[in-house]
């Protein structure tokens, strides 16, 4: 999650950056590696502890209450509910995006949200443990829990560009990356062990732990900005949608185009992952853990390896394949259902381009705008994609007593594949640099 410095992006140039004018990119801003350097970097290595344990935590509930939700009915419907909560509060965030970026020190949003969000998951351990949680009362708690991370979401897409250089920003994409095979990675599988010995109170007060060391992390961290927006907030609401019209917004609507048909597809993985792991193996809980896992170790590797390679003059064909590789993936579930290593591997696959196109993504963005205006940027953008991923989890939800699961891996597969073509075949998509 991250972004970047200037004004509204040049397509197709790597010497440009925005409309702020810029001297040319000296050879070095586009060199390999530079991880030394960051990790001597005391304000990213906190916002990366910080931002890590609350990782952990939200991998750790996403298992267990994903898992629970699918559990209380036995469908895909409750756990399609809980998606479609979490994804119609995250496209919100542009709606708190500018109270983000009007804050002189973001640290005070993450001292804020993180208290709350601890008291959520609490009430949310305790009503697992006592066998006393209505459906309601847990998609109450998720709501809560979600709000949270629209503050947290926006903070942690503003602050690397707060805190390291805009050169290193895809190194720093690949150390967040590293990070979370030892956090998010460490999060499912953990969650997946609770789940299985504890059960999915075991997560929640897991949660509760982890949310609570991200705030005492958060602590001696400074997010400070010098220069935040000071109009009232409907002004800088506004403003934030600035960036997307005219002339030199043409790149990011065509971009928010190619986000709201990618966006769709790319929000039923995770929902494949429950289904397939109740409807395909004897041991459901078992086996849940571990492919969730495969699918965010394989993310994360894939992090690492776009970090080091910085390819920051070749955003667009990463853009192009990166959902091509994910599709195909996702269509080669259907005949090899029955094997478990070779399910964990395919979505080790998908996952690797999931992440890649992330880091693509949000690099490119954090290179183009400056940090005072970059919560807006990113949350306008992720709107577009937050409706179609919130729609898409629905009509999953609701179509899965209707379509299989192998005509729903099928459509997802192919859709991906669509997206990437589609992308292929937009000049601005192919020629996206920073």
């Amino acid at each position: 999650m991250t972004t970047p410095s200037g004004g509204p992006p040049s397509v197709g140039s790597s010497n440009s950056t925005g409309a702020s004018p810029e001297a040319v990119a000296a050879p070095d801003q586009y060199r390999r590696g530079g991880w030394i350097e960051l990790l001597h970097n005391r304000r990213f290595l906190l916002l990366e502890a910080s931002g890590g344990f609350a990782g952990a935590g939200y991998a750790v509930y996403s298992v267990s209450v994903l898992f629970l939700a699918y559990g209380i009915t036995g469908s895909l419907l409750v756990a399609g509910a809980v998606l479609f909560i979490e994804y119609g509060v995250y496209t919100a965030t542009f709606l708190v995006a500018p109270l983000v970026d009007r804050a002189r020190d973001k640290r005070t949003i993450l001292l804020v949200c993180y208290p709350v969000q601890v008291a959520a998951a609490a009430a949310l351990a305790l009503g697992i443990h006592d066998g006393n949680l209505p459906v309601p009362a847990l998609l109450g708690l998720v709501l809560v829990l979600a709000v949270g991370w629209d503050f947290l979401w926006a903070v942690f897409m503003i602050a690397p560009r707060i805190v390291v250089e805009k050169r290193q920003l895809f190194v720093a994409d690949g150390v967040s990356s590293a990070i979370a095979v030892g956090t998010t990675v460490g999060g499912y599988a953990g969650g997946g062990a609770l789940l299985f010995l504890v059960g999915p109170s075991g997560g929640a007060f897991a949660y509760v732990i982890l949310l609570v060391v991200a705030a005492l992390t958060a602590v001696p961290l400074s997010l400070r900005i010098d220069l935040p927006p000071r109009t009232t907030f409907w002004e800088t609401f506004l403003r934030g949608w600035d960036s997307f019209r005219g002339k030199a917004g043409g790149s990011l609507r065509g971009f928010a185009a190619l986000e709201t048909l990618l966006g769709f597809f790319a929000a039923v993985p995770p929902l494949l992952i429950t289904a397939v792991a109740y409807q395909r193996f004897s041991t459901p809980s078992a086996v849940y853990g571990g492919l969730v896992t495969a699918f965010s170790l394989g993310g994360a590797l894939a992090g690492i390896g776009a970090g080091h390679l910085n390819p920051r003059r070749g955003v667009g064909p990463v853009l192009v394949v990166t959902p091509i590789v994910a599709g195909g993936c996702v269509l080669a579930l259907v005949p090899i259902a029955s094997s478990v290593f070779a399910v964990g591997a395919l979505l080790a696959g998908a996952g690797a381009a999931f992440s890649v196109r992330y880091t693509a993504k949000y690099s490119w963005v954090r290179g183009s705008y400056p940090p005072e205006q970059l919560g807006r940027v990113v949350s306008n953008l992720y709107f577009f994609t937050g409706v179609a991923g919130t729609f898409a989890v629905l009509l999953v939800g609701l179509s899965s007593g209707v379509l299989s699961l192998d005509r729903l891996e099928l459509i997802d597969g192919a859709g991906l594949v669509l997206a990437g073509l589609i992308a292929l075949a937009m000049p601005f998509a192919r020629r996206l640099s920073f």
